[in-house]
């Protein structure tokens, strides 16, 4: 029916219910016994009038144009409309009167029964329901046009996933008259109020799941029931993984539920990359939160069903049970009745996810349960229904085959529904006549003992002993099928046929030939990009399991496969693969259809498979060299794809697992090269996976010295740079500097298993981390204020957390949701622990107690009180009978779990204690103060053991290794340090932390130790390496100043350290140390002629330095605070200093004399500089403002006001007619120094620290690189040397790209920027030369 008469019908409707109301109304009046059935009757057909109108309307003012919904009513209005007229001819009054009038009756008769009333009712209801629903989900296809175009753009679902789906078109249903038990149950189980949210239908593989999800879903279509679905097919893009899982229901659900959208489009709003976070966020933020915000106005909820079917087809077990913990908080939505049909093998993940889920909350049913003869009956009716077809097409008598034949094919397919769809596959071949295809399998299935030799035997038999072929020929295809379809049955994930082809070096016509033959047993799409793939695993067991000529043998066929992938990559992968050009390009800017253009299906599938196939093929050894060759040529470009491919992670795992294969083979060589390139990966996994390239720049730049993937590749180093940085010499005891976290890390643990590692952290979130690859896993966000503390239970399913927003906050580890908020404490909490039974969780607190809740209900157990000042840190005993707490009244207090009771008090620090942690046996207790010691007390007696001595500044953190013989120690000295327990010596120290270590921890297996720490970043060490294998030169503290000398030459850095160093520039060999100051160095400056260098210090004082000698010259005091800026006049014979005490001196260099106080800025100066003819100085301030000054009269000049934040630096030009000001606010602003006037504003989006002017003054070169002065735009200044620039402290940016990404520990803390030279000041105290090509 088209539009028009859908509306002419409705248009009919209305006027009929009009009627009907007016004939229901003359019955109430007239008949006393039926007067309620008559009232719910009429106030039915008002309502469906009313709906009936609202449809109208809306047909007419869209003309019936967009709405596909709406206009495809046809056969549902002339439905009602039937009815309705049949309704009238039974009510109708006139036609009763007449007939009343005959008969001689005095009184009008209800002619309607009451069953006969709810009858008709129900349609009612069920059409309303159909027109409400087409008129919604058309209303809302319109507003999604309109409004929601970008919504869907950014929601991207996955593709083809979806009932109905164009890929899946030929998929079959359940035959009319199977099934009908078990689909009726699934059907009153979506539509009843009663019944439980999940229904999981599983079954073992061919039982017909997916047969069963069609079928209802279609059902669930046909009634407007059906809410969303999601069919998962391994291997097939976005439908083999749960990227686009919730996106994609998201997007059928607002089809159907439309008030929906503006939930959705608000989460969009607030986080347009919602759809690529993880899989709890996406749920609640797309699926849960705008769900839980529909009003339901007082309406009875709507029902809606959504289909998961084959959710065992999900590549990521992990995900698999995600999906299972999170589908139930659909439960809490009201306004909507949701239900969910999931389909899929029982296999272990989704067991134990189901195993998990609270109540028992799900309906199960298992398909390899019912009753066999059921089974066995549907696949009989399944048989007949096909060979009816068959002998139709095939126009053959109708008493073929007999009903014992049909009988024996049963038997032999039951209980597998794919047995007896591969048989009538092979019969209903149309290159072959059935009778005697179906004689054949008949005649051979005897010989068989297994049900799947039954099915695929007699196939395969058939198919390849052909009877017009010789003996040569049919070896010949048994060869051929051996080396193409035990291929694609073993492959991972499946390929296509021109995919194929290029994998196994065979013609994609003759793999094509071959495989036609096989399509009762394979997918054979017609596109031959799309993947080849078994019908069902079955075929695959039965070849590999088979004793038969067609065995597949598997180890063998790995093997080959193996060599395939090694044979494919060597071919074709290469440096810059996709022609990238620029080293910094992000893998978040590269187009997927570029990449998947240089690396092809076969390409990518080799790149993640090869080392899946050589563990598979077993023995190994004749593989090792080839192994061997191809990682020396080609790791990096191995690496670099799969970086490309999103992979990048998977390559450690990938590494030890062919660790692990090798182990047996005595080829060192490859062994050393697997353990080096697993630390390369691991030191740059970040990087790599953000911007592919850097792996032959940052990553080899960077890499140790002798490492043995820099001396491998090293023709791979950018030749972009001349002089490269000094390194390490070998891998040192750090594995992963893990970034992410925005402040201070407070606090770090494993998880149970060593899996997962936490961290807390001063930005209020919690980051959950997988130790082996450093990948971050999640982030869990909502405590209002810093988190202190972390802790896993034993069982590792809960992660608690503490803060300073008083609360201990209880974790799912698996969704990251928030199980659990525990109130009590009055002020921040400090420290929580986990009993080890996991049934008891403490806390300890600034408001001086420790608590103990129970970890199942949240009820608090116990309050310990005594402690006089706050509690910093608890722990139990190994037994749990034990609690320690350490507090700021410097005593460690040992309680009674069970009681409640105080045992012990241990007295002995003369600080804060800090830090609690007990041996694994329990008979030692650590415990770490503010008196920058650790002492070790024996908790039987109480009494302490040792006291342990070394750190320089306070001890924040202590743990025990899992054998106690370790113990680790982290302290505000910024280093970590490893103690022997017996002895109780000092065994490592491992630096490398820019700030406070805060907490460390071991893994339970004690191979890796993880610190966090104020510098934001966590890092993992490896305990077994030993201490750093050289240590660079460098100061003993963070680098404050840089400064090249005039020539180049020299390079000069202050420190904290309180020495002035002097560097060979060319070689980075330290030329000599400077000593005199006695406090930290801010500023250092050469004279024009490079023979003087002058340093200002925290001491107060200007010294001046013979640059050849390394000899004192001067000492200029007279400053009442640190000497923070110092600057020669051009002509050497005056020194400008600026100090905190807001005056700039002016200083005769050959006498040491004070020439002049300049007075008037309001705060400390951090600035000063010399006009070019020496008559003018000018300061910057904190006080926001720039000021010249006379410098022979000290008279100021003028006031530059403009900036909104510290003037951090001043240049002149070298005509003296520009000065330039730096500043926090990240603008450099150019003035007239004449007039005051501003000239530009340039922004280079970060604070600039130092400036000059080039000779010509057409660009300002800063510690972060050039300025353009004409545009203030990063560009190419000079065409003699390349503009670089430094980024946020982690990009070096040259002539506009991203060109080398800095690892944290060589980003600067101060920097100087010099013709083609970059120099760095590192926290660490390093200084770094990197030269660059001209």
């Amino acid at each position: 029916m088209d539009c028009l008469s859908s509306a002419a019908s409705v248009i009919a409707i209305i006027q009929l219910t009009g009627s009907l109301v007016k004939l229901c109304g003359g019955y109430i009046q007239e008949v006393k016994d039926a007067r309620d059935e008559i009232l719910t009757l009429q106030r039915a057909i008002a309502i469906i009038q009313g709906t009936l109108q609202d449809l109208q309307k809306f047909l007419q003012s869209n003309d019936g144009k967009g709405l596909p919904t709406s206009s495809r009513l046809g056969s549902n209005i002339a439905d009602c409309l039937s009815d309705l007229r049949a309704l009238e001819a039974r009510l109708d009054r006139g036609k009763g009167k007449k007939l009343m009038s005959k008969m001689g009756l005095r009184a009008l008769k209800w002619p309607l029964k009451r069953i006969e009333v709810q009858g008709v009712i129900q349609n009612l209801e069920r059409y309303k329901s159909s027109f409400l629903l087409s008129l919604q989900v058309d209303q809302t296809s319109l507003m999604v046009d309109v409004v929601q175009g970008m919504d869907l753009g950014v929601l991207k679902g996955a593709k083809e996933a979806g009932f109905e789906s164009f890929s899946d078109r030929d998929e079959v249903q359940c035959l009319q008259g199977t099934r009908t038990q078990l689909l009726q149950q699934i059907m009153e189980w979506a539509t009843s109020p009663s019944q439980k949210s999940i229904f999981w239908l599983n079954g073992m593989a061919g039982t017909g799941k997916s047969t069963i999800s069609r079928t209802v879903a279609r059902s669930l279509k046909d009634t407007n029931y059906l809410a969303a679905s999601f069919f998962f097919k391994r291997g097939e893009g976005d439908r083999g993984n749960a990227k686009k899982f919730f996106p994609t229901l998201t997007r059928q659900m607002m089809l159907m539920i439309s008030e929906l959208r503006s939930g959705v489009h608000k989460a969009l709003h607030d986080d347009p990359d919602i759809a690529s976070k993880s899989l709890r966020e996406q749920f609640e933020k797309l699926l849960l939160q705008p769900l839980l915000g529909l009003d339901q106005l007082g309406r009875q909820p709507q029902a809606a069903v959504i289909v998961i079917d084959a959710l065992d087809e999900c590549e990521h077990d992990q995900d698999v049970r995600n999906i299972i913990r999170l589908l139930p908080l659909l439960q809490k939505v009201k306004a909507v009745r949701l239900r969910i049909l999931l389909t899929s093998r029982p296999e272990l993940p989704i067991r134990l996810g189901f195993s998990e889920m609270a109540n028992h909350d799900y309906q199960d049913l298992a398909l390899q349960e019912i009753p066999e003869e059921e089974t066995e009956h549907d696949i009989l009716l399944f048989l007949q229904d096909r060979f009816a077809k068959i002998k139709h097409d095939k126009n053959i008598s109708e008493d073929w085959p007999s009903n014992n034949v049909i009988q024996a094919l049963v038997n032999m397919s039951a209980p597998l529904f794919i047995s007896a769809a591969t048989v009538c596959r092979y019969i209903e071949n149309s290159k072959w006549e059935p009778k005697s295809r179906l004689a054949d399998l008949l005649r051979d299935q005897a010989k068989y003992v297994s049900r799947m030799d039954k099915t695929y035997l007699p196939i395969l038999t058939r198919l390849l002993d052909d009877q017009e072929s010789d003996e040569r020929e049919q070896q010949q295809l048994l060869q051929e099928f051996q080396k193409i379809v035990g291929v694609i049955i073993l492959l991972a994930v499946p390929l296509s046929i021109n995919a194929l082809s290029l994998f196994l070096d065979i013609g994609a016509d003759q793999i094509s030939n071959r495989l036609d033959s096989f399509r009762s047993v394979l997918s054979i799409p017609g596109n031959r990009d799309q993947p080849v793939r078994t019908l069902h695993l079955s075929f695959r067991d039965f070849l590999v399991q088979s004793r038969t000529k067609f065995v597949v043998d598997e180890p063998k066929k790995h093997k080959d496969i193996a060599r395939s992938c090694l044979k494919t990559m060597r071919s074709r992968l290469r440096k810059d693969i996709c022609n990238l050009a620029s080293p910094g390009t992000r893998r978040a800017d590269i187009d997927p259809q570029h990449i998947g253009q240089y690396l092809p299906p076969e390409l990518q599938y080799s790149c993640r498979y090869w080392i899946h196939h050589l563990e598979q093929s077993q023995a190994l050894s004749s593989e090792i060299k080839e192994v061997r060759l191809f990682l020396q040529k080609h790791f990096l470009h191995w690496v670099e794809a799969m970086s490309l491919l999103g992979f990048v992670s998977e390559v450690v795992s990938m590494l030890d697992l062919l660790r692990t294969i090798i182990q047996g083979d005595h080829d060192s060589i490859i062994g050393d090269f697997l353990y080096d390139a697993k630390r390369f990966v691991l030191k740059n996994r970040q990087i790599m996976d953000e911007a592919p390239l850097q792996i032959y720049c940052a990553g080899l730049v960077f890499a140790p010295r002798t490492a043995i993937i820099r001396k491998e590749f090293e023709q791979d180093l950018p030749t972009w740079i001349s002089q490269l940085p000094r390194v390490d010499e070998g891998w040192g005891t750090e594995l992963q500097t893990l970034e992410g976290h925005s402040s201070w890390v407070t606090l770090v643990a494993f998880s149970p298993d060593g899996r997962l590692l936490a961290s807390g952290s001063h930005d209020k979130t919690v980051r959950l981390w997988d130790t082996a690859t450093g990948a971050l896993w999640q982030t869990l966000e909502g405590h209002s204020r810093s988190v202190t503390s972390v802790a896993f239970s034993l069982d590792g399913r809960l992660l608690a957390s503490g803060s300073h927003d008083k609360t201990v906050r209880l974790w799912d580890t698996a969704t990251g949701g928030l199980r659990q908020t525990l109130e009590g404490h009055s002020d921040s909490v400090t420290s929580v622990a986990f009993s080890l039974d996991g049934r008891l969780l403490a806390s300890g607190s600034h408001d001086k107690t420790v608590r103990l809740w129970d970890s199942a209900t949240g009820g608090l157990r116990q309050t310990l009180e005594g402690h006089s000042d706050w509690v910093t840190s608890v722990a139990f005993s190994p037994d749990g009978r034990l609690l320690a707490s350490g507090s700021g009244d410097k005593t460690v207090r040992l309680w009674d779990t069970a009681t409640g009771g105080l045992r012990q008090t241990l007295e002995g620090h003369s600080d804060s204690v800090t830090s609690v942690a007990f041996s694994l046996d329990g008979r030692l207790l650590a415990s770490g103060s503010d008196d920058k010691t650790i002492r070790l007390w024996d908790t039987a007696p109480g009494g302490l053991r040792q006291t342990l001595e070394g750190h320089s500044d306070s001890v924040t953190s202590v743990a025990f290794s899992p054998d106690g013989r370790l113990l680790a120690s982290g302290s505000d000295d910024k280093t970590i340090r490893l103690w022997d327990t017996a002895p109780g010596g000092l065994r490592q120290t491992l630096e490398g932390h820019s700030d406070s270590v805060t907490s460390v921890a071991f893994s339970p297996d004690g191979r890796l130790l993880v610190s966090g720490s104020g510098d934001e970043t966590v890092r993992l060490w490896d305990t077994a390496t030993g201490g750093l294998q050289e240590t660079l030169e460098g100061h003993s503290d963070s680098v404050t100043s840089v400064a090249f000398s005039p020539d180049g030459r020299l390079l000069a850095s202050g420190s904290h350290d309180e020495t002035v160093r002097l560097w060979d520039t060319a070689t980075g060999d330290l030329r000599q140390t400077l000593e005199g100051h006695s406090h930290s160095i801010w500023s250092v400056v050469f004279s024009p002629d490079g023979r003087l260098l002058a340093s200002g210090s925290d001491d107060e004082t200007v010294r001046l330095w013979n640059t050849a000698t390394g000899g004192l010259w001067q000492t200029l005091e007279g400053h009442s605070g640190s000497v923070t800026a110092v600057a020669f006049s051009p002509d050497g014979l005056l020194l400008a200093s600026g100090s905190n005490d807001k005056i700039v001196r002016l200083w005769d260099t050959a006498t040491g004399y004070l020439r002049q106080i300049l007075k008037g800025h309001s705060h400390s100066i951090w600035s000063v500089a010399f006009s070019p003819d020496g008559r003018l100085v000018a300061s910057g301030s904190v006080d926001e403002t720039v000021r010249l000054w006379d410098t022979a009269t000290g008279g100021l000049q003028e006031t530059l006001e403009g900036h909104s934040d510290s003037v951090t630096s001043v240049a002149f030009s070298p005509d003296g007619r520009l000065l330039a000001s730096g500043s926090d606010d990240e603008t450099v602003r150019l003035w007239d120094p004449a007039t005051g006037s501003l000239k530009e504003i340039l922004k280079p989006n970060a604070a600039v620290d130092k400036l000059s002017f080039s000779p010509d003054s057409s660009y300002l070169s800063t510690d972060l690189g050039n300025l353009i002065v004409q545009s203030g735009q990063v560009n190419d200044a000079s065409s003699s040397s390349p503009v670089f620039f430094i980024v946020q402290e982690q990009w070096i940016i040259i002539n506009g790209e991203n060109v080398l990404w800095l690892p944290y520990e060589f980003r600067p803390s101060c920097s100087a920027v010099t013709c083609d030279s970059l120099a760095l000041g590192q926290e660490s105290g390093l200084v770094s030369f990197i030269r660059f090509q001209k």
